[in-house]
This record gives structure tokens, C-alpha cells and sequence, in this order.
């Protein structure tokens, strides 16, 4: 798979890992329990193959217990995520030099920027050892447009490009255009990045389902209650909506993300329910069941997304997709086959959108099914799982030369 600002790695489906150069330890960090199981259970059942040893690092919400299940060892470890700022969180960093000077592990593998970012930076603190960084999207400190973000931006950029230009580092990026943006901004990867097609899905557990025929038609959000998810704009599609008389029973799945910058106040959910705007059920275990009681998945990001994960299980499902034009989502989406893109923060083109796909059955059946389709060519878990023993197999592979 090729990238206009540098190189990457296709997924070899016939590669795998080379058993004689089994790993004996892999340090995976992850700032949240309920982030690793509900994304990355593919990953480190992969780790797991690769390595005798994977120790996950992650902060507690009470789901420890489920990770180790899995067959790893755990370590409890807060990444303090209300902290956005790399330069406040000097105690992070030396407790992540420790952790590695502890674990003596032949590869840390890290999740998502700012971790990214605070073990770079920890890196020079830590003795020398492999580096997988595992991107799943810029986050805030990698979109933020506030004056205090790009000031730190320079320096944070300058820490992870003095790892990833190391022979023995590795880039995992769930779209083109964010290994792109490392690029732009200095981080030098050479060769030594592998596109992954986001976590992974598991087209059995998000099965094709049939139309609905219910005659009200829903759509659903599913995904963090922030600003960045484009939930307010959605909310104002809503309500042009309902003054125009079109009827769509939006509802909105998850949690509202207390230490997110970008949050949305539950009182502020609250009083769009109350509204009969959107309908707010919070955190929901059984994402599939959603797609069996909707008939259109929403994703209305106002800033860039890595491979966004509902929009994936929802295609799974045979449901069609509106999404904006932002990085992630129209690496996924093509507009008019998967589903609608708009602009993002435009409620009036989100409202049309909803308005076309509502009023239109067989449009949202053609557009499920293609969905699926696209699913099942290169985003299943065995997409994923070939792009991980890839790029493991290029980091040995390079450290051997």
C-alpha cells in the first residue's frame, strides 16, 4: 500500500511470523482496560503468538481481570490522560523508563499518540530495546489547533521522530494520510511502516443482517461523547429535521469522556434527550444488537479519525454509512457506494444526507451490502492479524541486517 509522503508496507496474506525467532517478552502499553478489550483483543492475541510473554499496561476501570483472561500478565499503569501536555507529565515518563527497565522486554509496543509521544520521550531514559508505536488516530494533541498544543507540538513530534528513525522501531498506522501527517511534521519512518486496516473486525460477531421494516427509520451514533465526534453537529441536524417535519429517531451509544478535553457534559446530553433531539443510552455492551435496531450508522467527525471502529462494525452489518470528509472515515467510506460523505461540521448537508438515505430503502440496502463487501475484502481480523506478523517480521528481519 503505497503513501503519497513516504513509504509503506502492503499486508503480505501469505507472510507469517518465523516461529525460530520467537520473542521471549512484549511490553504493550495501552492507557485504558476498556480501550484494549473493546479494540485490541485481536492485537494481542497476535502479541501472544509472537511472544511467550505479553504484558499489557493499562489503567484500571475495574476490567483487569478480563485482559488477563485473555492469557497476559497485567500491570496497572495511568497514563493520566487529563493531562494533554507531555511537557507537564514528567513523572509519566520516568514511570514508563522504569516499567521498561523492569520488564526487560525484546519489544514495547505502544498505543494511540500521546502514549506514543511519553515513550519516546521515556526512551532515553529506559535501556535500548525495540519499538513498535501503533497509531490509531492523531488525537487531541495531534489535531488540536490551541495555541498551548502547537506550542508543544514541535518538541512532541521531535521525541517521536528520534525514535521511529531508528533501525530498530516500527510504525503501525490505521490510515494513509496520519503516517502522512507524522511525515509533514518531521517524523522520519524510512520504510519501516505497515498500513493496518484498524482493528479488525470479526465478521462473524457482526453478521449481515437484513433490512429493517419498521416504518420509522433509525440511525445511530456509536463511539465517545466529544466535540470531535461531531455529536453537536448532529444534534443540529436533528433539529432541522424535526422542523421540517422528517422523521429519523437518532440515538446516540456511549460514554461521555469525563477526562477528554473535548467532552460533552452529561447535562448537556441530558437536556438533548429531554429535547427529544437525540436519544442517549450511554455505554452499551452489545454494539451488535445497536445494528440490528438501526437501520443507518452515523459518524459525523469534525477533525480526523484513525480506522474508526463503529463505522466498521456497522458495515459488517450490512448497514450504509454516513461519514464526513475527514482522514479515516473516507479511507473506509467512498462516497455514493458505502455510503454518503458530507463536509464535516455542516448540519444542513448531514440533515440531507439522513433525509436522502431515510426516504430511500433500496439506496440503504445496495449501500449495506456494499459495506459488507468492503469489510470482508481487508478489514476482518485476519487482515489485521497479517499486518501485525508483518511488521514484526520486518522489525526482526531488520535488526538482523
Amino acid at each position: 500500500m503505497s503513501v503519497a509522503a513516504g513509504k509503506a508496507r502492503p499486508i503480505d496474506n501469505q507472510e507469517t511470523f518465523p516461529l525460530r525467532q520467537r520473542l521471549n517478552k512484549i511490553l504493550l502499553l495501552i492507557t485504558e482496560d476498556w480501550f484494549a478489550l473493546s479494540h485490541f483483543q485481536p492485537l494481542i492475541a497476535t502479541l501472544s503468538e509472537i511472544a511467550d510473554e505479553v504484558v499489557v499496561a493499562t489503567r484500571s476501570s475495574g476490567r483487569i481481570g478480563e485482559i488477563a483472561a485473555l492469557g497476559v500478565r497485567v500491570e496497572e499503569f495511568d497514563f493520566r490522560r487529563s493531562s494533554l501536555n507531555p511537557l507537564h507529565q514528567v513523572g509519566t515518563v520516568r514511570r514508563i523508563a522504569g516499567l521498561i527497565r523492569q520488564e526487560a522486554p525484546d519489544v514495547v509496543h505502544v498505543v494511540a499518540m500521546q502514549p506514543m509521544v511519553l515513550t519516546a520521550m521515556a526512551a532515553r531514559l529506559a535501556p535500548r530495546t525495540r519499538f513498535v508505536m501503533h497509531l490509531t488516530g492523531l488525537g487531541f494533541l495531534g489535531i488540536s489547533q490551541g495555541r498551548a498544543i502547537r506550542a508543544i507540538r514541535p518538541a512532541a513530534m521531535a521525541a517521536l521522530g528520534g525514535v521511529l528513525k531508528r533501525p530498530d522501531a516500527w510504525l503501525l498506522a490505521e490510515n494513509p494520510e496520519d503516517h502522512g501527517f507524522l511525515v509533514e511534521n518531521g517524523v522520519e519512518t524510512c520504510d519501516r511502516v505497515t498500513i493496518l486496516p484498524g482493528a479488525g473486525i470479526d465478521e462473524e460477531k457482526f453478521p449481515a443482517l437484513p433490512p429493517r421494516s419498521a416504518s420509522t427509520v433509525k440511525a445511530a451514533f456509536v463511539g465517545r461523547m466529544i466535540r470531535s465526534k461531531g455529536v453537536e453537529v448532529l444534534a443540529q441536524a436533528s433539529r432541522l429535521l424535526r422542523d421540517r417535519g422528517n422523521v429519523v429517531d437518532i440515538s446516540l451509544f456511549g460514554h461521555a469522556d469525563a477526562d477528554n478535553p473535548e467532552a460533552i457534559s452529561e447535562a448537556q446530553l441530558t437536556a438533548w434527550h429531554n429535547e427529544a433531539l437525540l436519544t442517549w443510552y450511554g455505554r452499551v455492551a452489545d454494539v451488535a444488537g445497536i445494528w440490528r435496531a438501526s437501520d443507518i450508522c452515523i459518524l459525523p467527525s469534525t477533525s480526523r479519525e484513525g480506522m474508526p471502529r463503529a463505522v466498521l462494525e456497522a458495515a459488517s452489518s450490512q448497514r450504509p454509512l454516513i461519514v464526513t470528509d475527514v482522514p479515516g472515515s473516507r479511507h473506509f467510506v467512498r462516497d455514493g457506494i458505502e455510503g454518503l460523505i458530507v463536509p464535516p461540521a455542516d448540519p444542513a448537508a448531514l440533515a440531507e444526507a439522513l433525509t436522502r438515505l431515510a426516504g430511500d430503502a433500496e439506496l440503504r440496502a445496495r449501500m449495506g451490502h456494499a459495506a459488507r463487501t468492503r469489510i470482508l475484502d481487508g478489514f476482518t481480523i485476519d487482515h489485521v492479524k497479517r499486518g501485525i506478523r508483518d511488521a514484526y517480521t520486518g522489525l526482526v528481519r531488520q535488526q538482523a541486517l
